[in-house]
């Protein structure tokens, strides 16, 4: 039985769930049977980069300078031309495409290379929150399209299944949903050093830290948080705020939060999340669009409740009154009634916050992950005949 050669294409590493979800498939691969490359075009921007993880790592990684986030004709043009012929070259046995962008020149490319199978996994949909109602019409249109070039879809949880087919993206048979995993084992140790934490971040025994974690961009929603914050500290004045991490609406942020003063802080990108999570009383995800909220099964590791906005995926992961309350989106008051609500409660917060952990852990770990996908892999590749 011979190994079978993957590739796996994505826009770019920046930090994001779709990228971790990315590079950790490639770097888990089952190597006695898996050859397994990372492709993606080159990370720019403020929300930071993976790409020292990946060297790291020891994986081949194939720098596409043409690949690049937004619309460019020309360079598009180029990507799609050198990925044909990287495909051909390598004699790739799957082509797996992550994200939009990738997903679409990735899949086309695979076809005319001739490459025996192609799976795309979207992370998440287009359609609310990034683009116009023009535009998002015309993405929706090219992913009917990649999706006929296409052997399997992956969608995060079963309600991305339904919004695609919802959009006629693809046909029944070809969707499947697995779930984005975690590393769940730095959990542990983070809420057994909770009030170490609490103390280094100067929050009191008796004071309620409500957090959110996510890259600083419109589509997160994090203006929504602020926003809440205010209403949060008027009822609760005990109530104290973090944001972890960055990106381009940061000192849009920080200006909108000048009236909390020293109640609310931002840490910027921060390696400790499992610590920071498990400090928390309260996880806040105020996202517009989610494919299932990767951070959602943070917090439930951490034995944190979550208020979440009640989109895309994310009510797959945050069972309404059991882990957490579901709010709907660019709706400030229902995030701070839904906080407030909690704020008052702590046994309450206790049993949210254990029945997240139970839900979480180990059922939605990496291995789980990586284990699933590879299965689908097995699966085409003896439909497809692969190792006859």
């Amino acid at each position: 039985m011979r190994k079978i050669r993957v590739a796996h294409v994505i826009t770019r590493l920046c930090r994001g769930g779709a990228q971790e979800n990315t590079f950790q498939t490639v770097r888990l691969a089952d190597r006695s049977r898996f050859d397994a490359d990372l492709i993606s075009g080159r990370t720019s921007g403020s929300e930071g980069s993976i790409e020292d993880r990946v060297r790291e790592a020891g994986i081949e990684w194939i720098d596409e300078p043409a690949l690049v986030r937004d619309v460019s004709p020309v360079r598009d043009l180029v990507a799609l031309r050198r990925l044909t012929g990287l495909f051909r070259e390598r004699c790739y046995d799957i082509v797996h495409t992550h994200t939009s962008k990738a997903g679409f020149l990735g899949r086309v490319a695979a076809a005319r290379a001739g490459v025996p199978i192609v799976v795309h996994t979207p992370h998440g949909n287009i359609f609310d929150g990034y683009f116009s109602r023009p535009v998002t019409a015309v993405f929706t249109v090219l992913e009917r399209y990649a999706a006929r070039k296409t052997d399997r879809l992956i969608a995060l949880t079963t309600r991305g299944v339904e919004e695609h087919l919802v959009q006629r993206i693809g046909r029944p048979g070809q969707w499947l949903p697995i779930f984005s995993g975690i590393d769940c084992s730095p959990y542990e140790g983070a809420r057994e050093n909770r009030e170490r934490t609490r103390r280094d971040l100067g929050i009191g025994p008796d004071d309620l830290l409500v957090g959110t974690v996510g890259r600083l961009e419109p589509v997160k929603g994090f203006a929504y948080f602020v926003e809440a914050a205010h209403a949060i500290a008027y009822a609760a004045h005990n109530a104290r705020f973090i944001i972890v991490g960055d990106g381009s609406l940061e000192r849009r942020l920080r200006q909108q939060a000048l009236n909390l003063g020293g109640s609310i802080r931002f840490l910027g990108h921060r390696d400790d999340v499992p610590d920071l999570m498990a400090a928390m009383d309260v996880f806040v995800l105020p996202s517009l669009n989610e494919g299932m909220g990767r951070v959602l099964l943070e917090a439930g590791a951490a034995g944190v409740p979550a208020v979440a906005t009640a989109v895309g995926g994310v009510p797959d992961i945050v069972a309404d009154g059991k882990t957490g309350l579901l709010v709907p989106p660019r709706d400030a008051a229902a995030i701070a009634k839904a906080v407030i609500d909690l704020a008052g409660d702590a046994e309450r917060r206790a049993r949210m916050g254990e029945a997240g952990r139970a839900f979480v852990v180990p059922d939605y770990s990496l291995e789980t992950m990586v284990r699933q996908i590879e299965s689908l892999y097995e699966k085409l590749a003896a439909e497809k005949g692969l190792d006859s």
